[in-house]
């Protein structure tokens, strides 16, 4: 009897027998320095001997203000690192490139951020780039104005896009009149702008005094430091960054509804206000919001995409701003005849897990695990480590903040899960957009009920 064919794998095991995992190991303490130079900056300094690379991050705090001058920062942002009195955009490039660097801008309505990447021993030709850009921009008129046109460009052909359309309705529902809600702004208001406009914008928002620049290398923290505060001393200004206000808290509500003719999907996307990490019940929500649709064994993926089949891929996330609020976003995109239905699921999940189903005590541990190795994953990397402590500094945190927040993560009980679940995911706390093809959406609406229809 010919025996039957193997793949040369063991079995698998039945789940119920699989040992339990180990426990985890405690993460190594960061060594970090901060140092306040004279100029008002920030230097926070780490290290991470993972790769002989270095990453770099500058965060100014910037106020989006009223929509021109977010059109100005966006110019701002574009043509920053385009030439030095020294040198022109190519000369800068090459002087990037000799040492296998990168330097990028950009900017949003609460911060511009300026993003680098060197070998190890090209840091200091990285801080004197940086420096030049800082302290001479050339802001030359023809690149200005090359640019301006680009940007205008790639401005008209993101609004094109649906996910971009719908995520601009979303801030509008969610923040009105609020900078937060002009993540992108109208192309019409770069066609005046000019070399003098960001110029002056640079010389009043672009300020050393308040804003933070995190490094992260393999060489000692303390030498790391002092190599920046060199470089970056001659960074000067009485000024002070101006930061953005706080937007009201998002209320729940009727959903808004952005007609699509034509469109054969639909995009949902809802959001209600969640905690910042400065507040102690913010591990509770992180592992409710996992529970929900944070991650693949979530239940809205659960349910809206294994069991009715109606998306391919469905999330909640929390978003976090730097003026100390927070969202937690809901978004999926489904077939314009299965928005409906799939917009009855969404609200069905959130009923149960805040009210006649929270989450169970397997769930929680799941998604408290998932949550302690991704986010000690997530700072393993220089870039991760640097993307992480540049986040902190926006929320007023620095590095000490971890091993507390590892540990609350850790310990944070079901129970406290279930509260946060109840107080934070309930349906009535959402609001948001729902987009698509009228002629079939309209119909389903008045059944539906909580949309708003278009005026």
């Amino acid at each position: 009897m010919t025996a039957p064919a193997t793949t040369g794998r063991p079995a698998a095991l039945p789940t119920d027998q699989l040992p339990p995992l180990a426990a985890p190991r405690p993460a190594a303490p960061l060594e970090v320095v901060t140092v306040l130079m004279a100029n008002g900056l920030r230097v926070v300094a780490a290290r991470s001997a993972t790769v002989p690379l270095v990453e770099l991050r500058l965060l100014v705090p910037f106020d989006g203000g009223p929509a021109p001058l977010g059109a100005t920062a966006e110019l701002l942002a574009a043509t920053l690192l385009g030439g030095t009195r020294e040198h022109g955009r190519a000369a800068l490039d090459d002087r990037l490139a000799d040492i296998g660097a990168q330097l990028t801008a950009r900017v949003d309505p609460e911060r511009m951020v300026l993003a680098g990447s060197a070998s190890a021993d090209g840091l200091p030709r990285l801080l004197d780039v940086l420096a030049d850009c800082l302290t001479e921009p050339a802001f030359a008129p023809q690149d200005v104005a090359e640019q301006r046109d680009r940007l205008r460009q790639r401005i008209d052909a993101a609004r094109r896009m649906p996910k971009n359309t719908v995520r601009e309705a979303l801030l509008r529902r969610c923040y009105g009149d609020h900078p937060l809600s002009r993540e992108t702004p109208e192309s019409a208001l770069l066609a005046p702008l000019d070399a003098d406009a960001v110029r002056r914008l640079a010389r009043e928002r672009l300020v050393p005094r308040g804003a933070t620049l995190v490094v992260v290398g393999c060489a000692e923290p303390q030498r790391t430091a002092d190599l920046v505060c060199g470089a970056l001393a001659r960074w000067r200004s009485e000024r002070t960054v101006t930061a953005a206000a706080a937007p009201a808290p998002v209320d729940g509500g009727d959903l808004d509804f952005l007609p699509r003719p034509g469109a054969r999907q639909a995009q949902v996307r809802l959001a209600a206000t969640a905690l910042p990490r400065t507040d102690a019940r913010y591990e509770a929500l992180l592992v409710a919001n996992l529970v929900l649709g944070g991650y693949f064994s979530s239940r809205l993926v659960a349910e809206l995409r294994e069991n009715l089949g109606y998306v391919y891929h469905a999330q909640s996330t929390i978003e976090e701003r730097a003026a100390g609020s927070a969202l937690t976003v809901i978004g999926f995109d489904t077939d314009t005849r299965t928005a409906a239905a799939a917009l009855r699921a969404a609200r069905d999940e959130l009923t149960r897990i805040a009210d006649t189903a929270p989450p169970t005590d397997e769930e929680v541990i799941a998604a408290r695990s998932y949550a302690v190795g991704i986010t000690a994953l997530s700072w393993s990397g220089q870039s991760g480590l640097a993307h992480l402590l540049l986040t902190l500094a926006s929320a007023g945190l620095d590095h000490t903040w971890l091993p507390g927040h590892l540990h609350r993560l850790r310990t944070v009980t079901p129970d406290a899960v279930r509260a946060a679940a109840a107080h934070h995911l309930a349906p009535h706390h959402f609001t948001g957009v729902l987009a698509g093809a009228p002629d079939t959406l309209l119909p389903e609406l008045e059944t539906l009920g909580g949309i708003r229809p278009p005026t």
